[in-house]
């Protein structure tokens, strides 16, 4: 499998209060990330176990997200 060292959009919300959460896990959990904002904030990460272990880390808060949103 190759390394994916295209970020990837992990994350993305309007929720200001779910970003901050997100980055605070992701601090927590060293994964290195960046934030792009373009309408909606979207926390974007490199390299493919890195991708994987933030959808892991951050899927209760995209329930929690699109739950809120409804």
């Amino acid at each position: 499998m190759a390394k994916n060292n295209q970020p990837k959009t992990v994350l993305a919300s309007r929720n200001t209060s779910i970003i901050s959460v997100a980055e605070s896990l992701l601090n927590d959990a060293g994964i290195i990330y960046q934030i792009s904002k373009n309408g909606v904030t979207e926390i974007q990460v490199t390299g493919d176990e890195n991708i994987l272990n933030a959808r892991k880390i951050l899927i209760d808060l995209e329930e929690l997200d699109f739950h809120d949103n409804r």
